[in-house]
């Protein structure tokens, strides 16, 4: 729900909507729903990558989305180019 209220509110680019998915990405990847929290957690990174190509600077948070990204991705055997 929070998601949603954030989607409506700021846009679905914005690196409020990224920390909500990323979040939730988290809470489904610590409960086991690796296949659910992949697109999650791969839409959060590239809201933070693109905040950094528009604004040049790095989203405070980019770095922890990455390293959980390649958390997720050995989780489900795959690996992180990048």
């Amino acid at each position: 729900r929070a998601l949603e209220i954030d989607e409506a509110a700021f846009g679905d680019h914005h690196p409020t909507v990224a920390i909500r998915l990323s979040n939730l990405a988290g809470l489904l990847y610590n409960t086991n729903r690796i296949e659910e929290a992949e697109p999650l957690m791969r839409h959060a990174l590239e809201i933070f990558i693109a905040f950094g190509a528009r604004t040049g600077h790095e989203h405070p948070e980019l770095q922890l989305a990455k390293r959980n990204y390649k958390a997720l991705q050995r989780a489900m055997g795959l690996g992180m180019s990048g």
